[in-house]
């Protein structure tokens, strides 16, 4: 039987997230966004909001295999996450620090904090699916 409590709580976690992402990343990296160069660093976000969220409207539109799409959504996230959160260590070994407005170990405590998150996403998705359609 699906789990729809953990589908829904997934689901508004990954709309949350989907929203937060890229609203962070434009704060944190405001002194770079006119720099070119830098446009891939911070644009990630974006794709990984874009994603939480498509997936998340997939599953509230009640589309085919939408569950799968939220799933791979989480494990895209946490993936791209965790490279970023043990990238976030080397800035303590540069003399600039995280390139962006704010100190380095607070930017790495709010990635892990964030990575904690998405694999709670992840895992609620994960237990809501049953090979069905959604809800």
């Amino acid at each position: 039987m699906m789990n729809y409590k953990s589908l829904n709580i997934s689901v508004k976690m990954a709309i949350i997230m989907g929203i937060f992402l890229p609203l962070a990343e434009t704060v944190r990296r405001v002194n770079q966004l006119l720099d070119v160069t830098k446009f891939f660093n911070w644009f990630d976000d974006y794709v990984l909001g874009l994603t939480l969220l498509t997936a998340a409207y997939l599953v509230k539109k009640r589309k085919t295999n939408s569950i799968s799409y939220l799933i791979a959504a989480w494990g895209i996230c946490v993936g791209a996450l965790f490279l970023s959160f043990l990238g976030q260590f080397k800035y303590y070994q540069t003399a600039t620090g995280d390139p962006g407005i704010f100190p380095t170990t607070l930017v790495a405590i709010v990635k892990g904090i964030i990575l904690l998150y998405m694999l709670i996403g992840l895992h609620l998705s994960i237990k809501s699916n049953n090979q069905t359609d959604a809800p």
